[in-house]
């Protein structure tokens, strides 16, 4: 008890946390990319490369805040190449949003419908 109290009055006497700098920067570091998309029940938006949606880090970030975006991009969800000037967004007659690279290397039947609907 007088241990406790002891490191306690010291942490607050020099300003310091109960949480190693380890700690501290990584739930920094989780809450600046943890996004909706990490928590979405059916599992298919969740990013194979993104560390929060990995089951490890995915509990340890749950309590942390969502990450404010004020810049977002568009990702192709068939290549995940970033859509930009060099691979511009092609929207399907269906709705949906592909790069420009991919009707490339798509089947015939997509290259067909994106290229009905033009650049």
């Amino acid at each position: 008890m007088l241990i406790q109290q002891f490191r306690y009055d010291n942490y607050r006497l020099h300003q310091l946390g109960n949480n190693s700098v380890f700690t501290i920067t990584l739930q920094a570091g989780l809450s600046a990319i943890k996004t909706p998309q990490c928590y979405k029940e059916d599992g298919s938006s969740k990013n194979p490369d993104c560390p929060v949606c990995s089951k490890s880090l995915n509990k340890l970030a749950q309590p942390l805040p969502m990450a404010h975006c004020a810049n977002s991009r568009l990702v192709c969800k068939i290549s995940g190449d970033v859509m930009n000037e060099n691979n511009p967004p092609m929207m399907l007659p269906n709705g949906y949003v592909y790069g420009y690279n991919v009707s490339v290397r798509a089947p015939a039947a997509l290259r067909a419908e994106i290229a009905t609907v033009g650049v």
